[in-house]
């Protein structure tokens, strides 16, 4: 009987489980590519979700593969462009860890690949704590997976109408910077999460799909990228803590709750916020305004709230509600992409000098591996791995 996908995975699930030596690289590649080879074939097209969990799952094996590939080498050697240093088998790990969760979260993948699941870890991973450049940089990502899948759901609302060019061009930019943060990170930061930003990971893969689903008017396509890009914002959201220890909760729950009213005319598609009507400024981050209301006036009242609500005792979600207003109007201002990145990861330092100035809590370590003090080497067992949900 000629093996499956399922059964060359499970194959190379055990090899891993031994540890990813000079003997083993060969064959766990061997597996990886066949099953890789054996889901594109038998997925060809994107229309569903299960579909696109699909895709996911063959893209993130070409991250797999090459880690594999470059387990033995020299430390410091670059891998799809990202230098993982010594954390090279944490993102063997964790890759297929999330293959296996992907698969055994869809039944509709199942029907074609059926990954036996691993044991559970004896310790649960702990979130990683981000640096003042990666929080920053993580809650303008979160808004932008979102608010982009709600600009796309509102063109195809509206029969396709629309600027589905521009669009186009803003999830561009938002997968070319989401790839190029995630390189210049490395370490362990990016082998914990660039099957997350990748290009070839899943904002990349949810991201093409939306690209060509608007293009093709594939509303099955469209809808299951919008709700894989706000599920994929959403895990990340989960496994990472701000700089000062605070949870991503509030900007998910912020951004999520924004109402997506389709739009007519030629107002502009892809804003990157709460969608307008009438005569509102497009670029609102900050949630739906009235008729004739600058969306830029609405962000600057939720701003003057939440600092309220803070300075009155408030906690985390207060300051990430106001870290999401400041957002808004950096966008209502024209600053857009990693411009706001750099204006919040400057505020958040900022903020964090003055507190160790005046006697506070000092500020967060920098360096992206102060999270996790201990390294996993290239022929760790996947028990001593991480794995974030």
């Amino acid at each position: 009987m000629a093996l499956t996908a399922t059964d060359l995975f499970n194959d190379a699930t055990t090899r891993e489980i031994g540890g990813v030596g000079p003997d083993q690289v060969n064959l766990i590649v061997s597996d990886l590519v066949g099953v890789q080879q054996m889901l594109s074939a038998a997925d060809p097209q994107i229309n569903n979700l299960s579909d696109l969990h699909t895709h996911v799952i063959i893209n993130q094996l070409n991250e797999e593969i090459a880690a594999v590939e470059n387990a033995n080498s020299p430390t410091g050697t670059s891998i799809l462009g990202t230098d993982l240093g010594q954390f090279v088998g944490r993102a063997i790990n964790d890759i297929h860890r999330d293959i296996i969760d992907i698969a055994q979260g869809d039944p509709g993948v199942q029907a074609v690949f059926n990954p036996t699941p691993l044991p559970p870890l004896n310790t649960p991973a702990a979130p990683f704590l981000d640096n003042a450049a990666q929080t920053a940089f993580v809650t303008q990502w979160i808004q932008d997976s979102n608010h982009l899948g709600q600009a796309a759901i509102t063109i195809e609302n509206n029969g396709f109408t629309g600027d589905i060019a521009g669009l186009v061009q803003q999830i561009q930019t938002f997968e070319n910077n989401s790839n190029a943060f995630d390189q210049s990170q490395g370490g362990l930061w990016s082998a914990r999460f660039w099957n997350e930003f990748r290009s070839d990971g899943t904002a990349g893969t949810a991201a093409n799909a939306l690209i060509e689903g608007l293009q093709t008017h594939n509303a099955g396509e469209v809808n299951a990228a919008a709700e894989q890009l706000a599920a994929n914002s959403a895990d990340v959201a989960g496994n990472n803590l701000m700089a000062d220890g605070g949870s991503y909760a509030g900007v998910v729950a912020a951004v999520q709750a924004t109402a997506v009213t389709p739009a007519g005319g030629n107002q502009a598609a892809g804003d990157q916020g709460g969608n307008a009507g009438g005569s509102q400024s497009t670029g609102d981050h900050g949630g739906n305004v009235g008729d004739g209301q600058a969306a830029g006036d609405h962000g600057a009242n939720n701003l003057v709230a939440d600092l309220t609500a803070l300075f009155q005792g408030g906690g985390q979600n207060s300051v990430s509600a106001i870290l999401a207003d400041i957002s808004a109007l950096a966008h209502g201002a024209g600053v857009h992409g990693n411009g706001v990145a750099t204006l919040l990861a400057d505020l958040l330092t900022g903020a964090s000098a003055s507190a160790q100035a005046s006697g506070g809590t000092p500020p967060a370590s920098a360096d992206a591996g102060h999270a996790d003090p201990t390294p996993v080497f290239q022929h760790s067992a996947f028990e001593h791995m991480w794995h974030h949900a």
